[in-house]
């Protein structure tokens, strides 16, 4: 028979356990996107604001490789008057920021792999300048 004290000690713990797990998903969830820049590197990004909550895709290009982050911000929606997560995606191309913005239902095909090349190309061209 499990004892009235040992039940608390469980319970308190179980309790603690849950809130810092609320705590980190909080923390994750509201990466404040005005800390990056354009030509920032994949490590940087993740100092700055933390782990994605995903890896939306990632692939071989000619230019290097291609991911895209995934990160939620909390936000609150005016005309529904709920906070709701706000996918946001940040676009490496080897491993610097091409662009960010809000996430896509994502379909991979060519149009958005070269969109994603054309503006790598581009900042790429005008910093040699």
């Amino acid at each position: 028979m499990i004892h009235n004290k040992t039940l608390r000690v469980i319970l308190f713990a179980g309790i603690i356990l849950f809130a810092s797990c609320t705590a980190i998903k909080f923390q994750r969830i509201n990466a404040d996107m005005s800390l990056i820049n354009l030509g920032m590197s994949q490590d940087t990004v993740v100092k700055k604001i933390g782990k994605p909550n995903m890896v939306v895709v990632a692939q071989s290009t000619d230019d290097g490789p291609l991911e895209v982050y995934e990160y939620l911000r909390l936000e609150y929606n005016s005309y529904t008057k709920e906070h709701e997560n706000r996918p946001i995606w940040v676009y490496f191309v080897n491993k610097e920021v091409v662009e960010w913005g809000p996430g896509e239902d994502w379909q991979m095909d060519n149009a958005i792999t070269q969109r994603i090349l054309d503006r790598y190309r581009h900042q790429k061209s005008s910093t040699r300048r």
